[in-house]
């Protein structure tokens, strides 16, 4: 692909972030839109004149913050037409950011990418970002009851005043008077972080996506104590609670006399969603009645476009309120704060913004009122008809398309420092976080080692034909691309994990040459070996980190429920690396 590419003329602007304890989300403006991912919002269309173009969003666990830095630093800053070569003082770029993590972070984003955050108040970003999606934004707001999905006609002059509630790691509740007029008036501890907390501690799983998924497959009945329990399956029509509406979240385990092991993960996870959405819909319904407020939007990432999370929080408010209000959601409930923080960049230039324009992208979406010229691109979604926008999550720090990447821009080894570390062949035999026996020294398990790179830069690796090669980590680097995408065209038929770990299994039953023998895939990429000590400690090497990517690749390619993960085996049909510059 040239880089000279008319497609590669993008130029991204008026990045904003809001850093969370959980997540990082972006927004980013790209004219014509090339760099976004599927999940962009078109604006200007139909007549505005002033700016054309989309917003992108994209997300990362803010324990990967170094995904979140390679995502800028590769994606968006190398399109913004600015040269950011060593990050010295004069190459300072200011960049919108708000949450807490852009004060924690703020020295690692102005070491790592010369990124200076022009702070914004959480909780003014976050109301801004409201009301930014409900003026502007035709469909944005929904309810959500008893599986049917209606949009909400906002009407701009009685949209005052509303009750915002924000799920992330906890909750805050905010009464919103006006543009700029707005209190915090209560909010609780049991949000989004105690869901994925609580649910680590009690079921295997590691991520609050993975954790949801298993959530979708549970019961809840086998754990909560149901009025129907407590009264012998009948109701208790005289206070009009129903046989099947929980009394007690997690209450059969009292008496059931089972321990953690005996439940079904699934269920626990269920449970727990339960709880903690039941939770939230109560306390939001009783601080709307406190000052006499029908509209409750509810956001924040933690409901994700889920069908049980937005019903479990509709019933909530429908049954406390006696069917007098009515619980709404938004399209792009997890990027309020970082919305907010971008409608706040001014008209005026300044030398540090990412190409600024003439006029705010802000001022030009205002402009486009009318349902035709400002609409959607929906992607994935977790609702019945599609509609409701749940941007594909951004797992690693690459695109899943070659478009945004110039012909030589792969993604390379961080490990080029090689003091103390043993080499095979030519090859460093890098540390891994594994327990599989081997020659591989033991890393910290908090700290990328090679197996991570290369099953983070796959998905982008995998469409180059030509990779330069930087520091001999990258050499170990281009083998696992390899062996990955081998190992996921043996997954391409499995539609269980359990049968998927069995090809994986035999795969790695099969012998692993090393250079100079039969069936090495890359002649001439690593030196030969000079003698058999060094041949036996190169092939167990490889054998050890062929096993523990294996191993991780397995919990990628497959989700929690044991069922393909598509985003993955799609790529089982790629062809990687037919030439290799040395």
């Amino acid at each position: 692909m040239d880089p000279k590419d008319s497609r590669f003329s993008t130029q991204i602007s008026h990045l904003a972030l809001d850093i969370g304890g959980t997540l990082i989300k972006l927004v980013y403006f790209s004219p014509n839109g090339d760099n976004c991912e599927d999940g962009s919002i078109v604006v200007g269309n139909n007549g505005c004149s002033a700016v054309q173009g989309r917003l992108c969003f994209a997300k990362f666990e803010t324990r990967k913050i170094d995904d979140c830095l390679d995502f800028i630093r590769l994606n968006i800053l190398q399109h913004s037409g600015v040269q950011h070569p060593n990050g010295t003082e004069r190459d300072k770029l200011s960049v919108k950011a708000t949450g807490g993590g852009a004060f924690k972070f703020a020295d690692l984003f102005k070491e790592k990418l010369g990124i200076v955050f022009d702070k914004e108040d959480e909780m003014h970003s976050l109301v801004c970002g409201v009301n930014f999606l409900l003026k502007t934004v035709p469909r944005e707001a929904f309810t959500y009851l008893d599986g049917q999905k209606e949009f909400v006609q906002i009407d701009h002059n009685d949209l005052y005043p509303y009750l915002l509630v924000n799920i992330g790691s906890g909750v805050s509740m905010i009464k919103v008077d006006g543009d700029g007029k707005y209190e915090r008036i209560s909010g609780t501890s049991l949000g989004g972080g105690t869901f994925l907390g609580l649910g680590k501690l009690l079921t295997k799983c590691k991520s609050f996506d993975e954790l949801l998924e298993l959530s979708h497959q549970g019961n809840n009945r086998v754990i909560d104590m149901l009025v129907g329990d407590i009264y012998g399956g009948t109701d208790y029509s005289k206070i009009g609670l129903s046989s099947t509406a929980i009394a007690s979240s997690f209450g059969k385990a009292i008496s059931d006399g089972k321990e953690l092991e005996d439940y079904q993960p699934e269920d626990v996870a269920r449970s727990l969603l339960r709880m903690i959405s039941n939770n939230i819909g109560q306390i939001a319904y009783l601080n709307a009645l406190r000052f006499g407020l029908k509209r409750i939007f509810f956001g924040g990432f933690f409901i994700r476009g889920l069908e049980y999370t937005m019903d479990t929080i509709s019933v909530a408010v429908h049954f406390w309120s006696r069917g007098e209000a009515k619980a709404m959601f938004l399209r792009h409930e997890g990027f309020l704060g970082a919305l907010g923080a971008f409608t706040s960049y001014k008209d005026q230039s300044h030398s540090t913004d990412l190409k600024p324009h003439h006029h705010t992208v802000e001022r030009a979406v205002l402009k486009c009122s009318d349902d035709d010229s400002f609409r959607h691109t929906p992607v994935t979604a977790n609702v019945n008809d599609g509609e409701a926008i749940e941007f594909r999550r951004l797992e690693t720090t690459v695109a899943t398309s070659p478009r945004t990447l110039h012909r030589n821009q792969v993604y390379h080894s961080s490990f080029v420092e090689e003091d103390g570390i043993t080499k095979a062949c030519g090859c460093p035999l890098l540390p891994l976080k594994s327990h599989i026996k081997g020659p591989a020294p033991v890393s910290e398990q908090d700290r990328t080692d090679i197996v991570d790179e290369a099953i983070t830069f796959f998905r982008a690796n995998v469409f180059f034909t030509n990779f330069p090669i930087k520091s001999p980590a990258d050499k170990l680097l281009i083998y696992l691309t390899f062996y990955i995408n081998v190992a996921l065209k043996r997954l391409e038929g499995c539609r269980t994990l359990a049968v998927g770990t069995k090809a994986i299994i035999n795969l790695g039953l099969e012998d692993i040459p090393v250079p100079g023998e039969a069936g090495f895939p890359f002649p001439g990429l690593f030196s030969l070996p000079s003698s058999q000590e060094e041949a036996d400690l190169f092939r167990n090497y490889l054998k050890q980190v062929r096993e523990e990517t294996s191993g991780r690749l397995l919990s990628v390619a497959y989700r929690a429920n044991g069922t393909p993960n598509k985003w993955w085996l799609a790529f089982a049909k790629r062809k990687f690396i037919n030439v290799v510059l040395l």
